[in-house]
């Protein structure tokens, strides 16, 4: 009887050739299921944020959640008295979920749980013992939406002075320490929960999500919202980031 044949080299080589090649093709379409995934849910949190948004305004008879704390936005703060009116407290409370004041009191952790409300996923959140310090948010509120007055106060601003709801950026998603930015243009990548455009994070397929005064989302690239030096697109027309479409965003 004769022996069996081994394989030869360049079988071998064939072989482990085909191996790598599927292997290749199978870790690209599991990133690219990941990613559409990834868009989907976030998008579908992008929207219950904006009709959570409108409710908040609708109780409150036109007033616009604050953008932000007074102070800084760390757990002390979120959780003080003063500061609940800070979107990132009362959106969640309408959404029958804790607020980020009361997470810093209790459980920061769940302010990174995926069913947490301001969870985005695909977003590079800090790892474990960088979360004590601070929420870290993935997604914010438009910062333009809110101007100081002539005392220097900023002021919560009215629904009703919104004059294309329609085209009215209200929330985006904002770039983390750890986001890629993809263009030259970004800058601000610090996760505080108030953002302009120059902050915008495109994690899908360099595009990312955008939420509209009448709850609309879209997703965009970083180049629909920053000219090529790093200046927000004015004239605005498809894409408005203060309450009148006439003043300049930058």
């Amino acid at each position: 009887m004769k022996k069996p044949r081994g394989f030869t080299l360049i079988e071998m080589l064939i072989t482990m050739s085909v191996v790598v090649a599927l292997t290749a093709i199978g870790v690209s379409l599991y990133r690219s299921a990941k990613q559409k995934s990834n868009q989907a849910t976030a998008m579908q949190k992008m929207k219950a944020l904006g009709t959570t948004f409108a409710t908040y305004t609708v109780d409150r008879n036109g007033l616009l959640p604050y953008e932000d704390s007074s102070g800084s936005d760390d757990w002390v703060n979120a959780a003080k008295p003063e500061n609940q009116e800070a979107w990132y407290n009362a959106l969640p409370k309408l959404m029958h979920a804790k607020t980020v004041g009361e997470l810093g009191s209790s459980n920061p952790a769940g302010f990174y749980q995926e069913d947490y409300p301001l969870y985005i996923p695909g977003a590079p959140y800090p790892g474990p013992s960088k979360r004590l310090d601070a929420p870290t948010f993935a997604v914010a509120m438009n910062s333009r939406l809110q101007r100081k007055d002539e005392g220097g106060i900023k002021k919560q601003g009215r629904y009703e002075h919104i004059q294309e709801p329609a085209k009215t950026v209200v929330f985006l998603e904002r770039g983390m320490p750890n986001d890629k930015q993809t263009t030259s243009a970004q800058r601000g990548f610090d996760g505080s929960p108030k953002a302009n455009p120059r902050a915008f994070a495109a994690r899908h397929n360099q595009k990312g999500c955008l939420i509209f005064a009448d709850g609309h989302a879209e997703l965009h690239a970083a180049s629909d919202l920053l000219t090529s030096g790093g200046a927000i697109i004015f004239p605005q027309k498809g894409i408005v980031w203060t309450m009148n479409p006439d003043e300049d965003p930058n």
